[in-house]
């Protein structure tokens, strides 16, 4: 007995190719059917990136590219979906437009913004002109005007602009408080630390301005800055005596945590404002009442209003980077930021599964996975394969392995989490080897201090950190990575000319006294205005 042919009958892995074709259609005509509904889009998205079929992927990305709605929330959902899918800044711009635009402001979703798209410029941006172009086309500092002005709205009366001649009580504003492995965190509490040695009632304040509540739902791709727990419970553990910590309520919307938090700034009666960070439009508010120095996590101006910004940089301008949003700062060069880690720990090359003649090149950061990409990490993976006794260590984030890397070979790359012994790792470590990113300048300065040798690429805040040694070029990075590989007296002497120039530049042990001079400068220069502002 013969069978008929099967003609017809769908086989199992051609029925299930045609049922996840089927399926995002159907995802893609509910996003349509009701485009302010977010779960649509983020649904969308997520059947969007399992499809293996190009065709029908790119019909959803032409489909969505002419399909502009008029009512302003359902097209930043429909942009952002697209600026998700296709990595095409030209969609993240135009929903940046659109949420500008938007009347009334939502602060919610202006924050949300924001911190998607200023962390996001450091993820992917190669160095400071990118990072910088890019914040100007996505209209971040018009973003930020408009949040600071809704936060303005909200100073209590009884918050009155005043110049003290003594400078005895400061308000330490951080937008964002993490884990105390959180750079701009920590930064902020060795500052904090500094100056209250110095004499001055400090308290530090966040409206955690990064995190407004459900921000995922103002993204048709659900996307949010990766950002580590506020942990406040290891703050007041890790804060010296007499150094308290204000931090808002998440529940609350942003509008709510500013007016929440404005009477306890009001009483407290700040003598002046120091800002740790890019921005924050609570900062900005204060500067209507008080003077306000300002230091950068990054080493760009921070956007913001300040009378003084501490830059790392000292040939940097005066004037401000951002455009007219807010008006010129005053640079001053200040660019102690770090303290060097004393503590003994405990760990081995061996607990890490490395020999004591291996060479360990060390990679440290938040973003590893995602700063670790493209020509930088094939040419990175092509130079270890031509040096059998070395082993590249990655520590920071989760410990997930980088897409780009998964093709070394097994033991060569290894990925840890967040540790709270990195400075015990890298003393045990010979080279730190820095991406291509904007950031990342911390972690140059740890290890400079551990008399390590760096290679890091010059326009970026690595780069920056170890001055005239950083690099033009992968070519000339990969060449210097090699020669530091193969000698070890070059690495010793490279180690030793950073760690004086941690010692000269950044160490923060005794910058006590030009933190309070910069205080003196900007109270000086903010007299006239909150002299008129007063009267």
């Amino acid at each position: 007995m013969t069978s008929a042919p099967d003609r017809g009958v769908i086989k199992p892995a051609a029925a299930d190719t045609i049922h996840a074709m089927v399926l995002l259609l159907d995802a893609l005509d509910q996003a349509l059917a009701d485009p302010q509904c977010a779960p649509r889009w983020h649904r969308l998205l997520a059947l969007w990136l399992e499809s293996t079929d190009a065709t029908v992927r790119r019909e959803v990305v032409q489909i969505l590219e002419t399909s502009s709605q008029a009512e302003p929330r359902a097209d930043i959902l429909r942009l952002t979906f697209l600026a998700g899918a296709t990595r095409a800044s030209r969609f993240e711009h135009a929903a940046a437009q659109r949420v500008l635009a938007m009347e009334p402001a939502d602060p919610d979703r202006l924050a949300a913004f924001i911190a998607y798209l200023w962390l996001a410029a450091l993820q992917y941006c190669p160095g400071r002109t990118e990072f910088a172009a890019e914040l100007l086309a996505a209209r971040i500092p018009q973003m930020v005007g408009r949040l600071a002005q809704q936060a303005q709205r909200l100073l209590p009366r009884s918050f009155a602009p005043r110049i003290s001649e003594r400078i005895d009580r400061l308000a330490a504003v951080v937008p964002y408080v993490g884990n105390q492995f959180h750079t701009p965190s920590v930064m902020a509490a060795v500052q904090c630390t500094l100056l209250a040695r110095e004499g001055l009632q400090v308290r530090i304040f966040s409206a955690q301005e990064l995190t407004p509540p459900e921000n995922a739902l103002f993204r048709g791709d659900a996307g949010v800055p990766s950002l580590p727990a506020l942990d406040l419970e290891g703050w007041v553990r890790a804060l010296p005596a007499g150094l308290s910590m204000t931090v808002s309520d998440a529940r609350f919307s942003l509008s709510g945590r500013w007016r929440n938090m404005m009477p306890v700034l009001a009483d407290f009666d700040p003598d002046a404002v120091l800002m740790v960070g890019f921005y924050s439009p609570l900062a900005a508010a204060l500067y209507r009442v008080r003077p306000v120095v300002g230091i950068s996590v990054n080493t760009v101006p921070p956007i913001a209003p300040v009378d003084v910004w501490l830059t790392a940089d000292p040939a940097a301008p005066a004037a401000q980077a951002w455009g007219e949003v807010f008006p010129p700062s005053h640079a001053i060069y200040h660019p102690q930021r770090l303290r060097r880690e004393s503590k003994r720990w405990g760990v081995t090359r061996a607990q890490l599964g490395m020999s004591e003649t291996d060479v360990i090149w060390v990679t440290a950061g938040f973003r590893l996975e995602h700063e670790i990409s493209g020509e930088w990490a094939a040419r990175m993976l092509d130079l270890l394969s031509r040096h059998h006794g070395v082993c590249w260590l990655l520590v920071g984030g989760e410990g997930k392995m980088p897409p780009a890397l998964r093709q070394a070979a097994p033991g060569r790359v290894r990925a840890l989490p967040t540790r709270e012994d990195i400075s015990g790792i890298l003393r045990l470590c010979d080279i730190f080897v820095n991406p291509p990113r904007m950031g990342g300048g911390f972690s140059v300065a740890e290890a400079m201090a551990e008399a390590m040798p760096v290679t890091a690429f010059a326009g970026s805040d690595g780069g920056d950190k170890v001055g005239p040694l950083a690099l033009e070029g992968i070519d000339a990075y990969v060449q210097r990575l090699a020669a530091l590989t193969r000698a070890p007296d070059l690495r010793a002497a490279m180690g030793e000319t950073l760690r004086r120039r941690f010692a000269e530049h950044f160490d923060s042990a005794s910058s006590g006294p030009a933190l309070l001079a910069a205080f003196k400068e900007a109270a000086a220069r903010a007299r006239v205005r909150l002299s008129s502002a007063a009267s």
